[in-house]
């Protein structure tokens, strides 16, 4: 069923199980077509230009940022900062990809950073790297 909303916009009611399951299953499986490629496209721009780290995160995040589809619930979950899904179980991934294929979050605030600082955020590898003398005999897995 499909009416027209206050805006002119389409609003689609669903009317049975089916409708439901066939939603979810459309919204959960919907692509991001296209992303990779603008990302791809973005990355080998930033790299090209005559940017340095801190420019070519922003290049690159305005890329993403500008040309991502969300839904308004998607966009109040990632602004209030609330979990997508609960889990009863404790998962910690630990990224083993060489440095240069890692992906690192930034200090806050990068835009008050010299240009030589180091903008990424400390990691689980870096503190492993950097712990203290008592725990050298602590494999990775077990410090995390």
């Amino acid at each position: 069923m499909l009416t027209v909303s206050e805006l002119g916009e389409p609003t689609w009611f669903i009317l049975s199980v089916h409708g439901c399951a066939s939603y979810i299953t459309s919204y959960v499986a919907k692509g991001e077509r296209g992303m990779s490629d603008l990302l791809r496209t973005a990355c080998k721009e930033a790299k090209q230009g005559n940017m340095n780290l801190k420019q070519q995160v922003r290049h690159i995040g305005n890329k993403f940022l500008n040309n991502v589809e969300m839904s308004a619930q998607e966009a109040v979950y990632l602004l209030l900062q609330l979990p997508f899904r609960r889990s009863s179980l404790k998962v910690v991934s630990i990224n083993t990809s060489p440095p240069e294929d890692r992906v690192y979050l930034l200090k806050s605030r990068i835009d008050l950073l010299p240009d030589n600082a180091e903008v990424a955020e400390s990691n689980q590898i870096t503190r492993y790297v950097n712990r203290p003398a008592t725990l050298e005999n602590v494999c990775l897995a077990d410090y995390i």
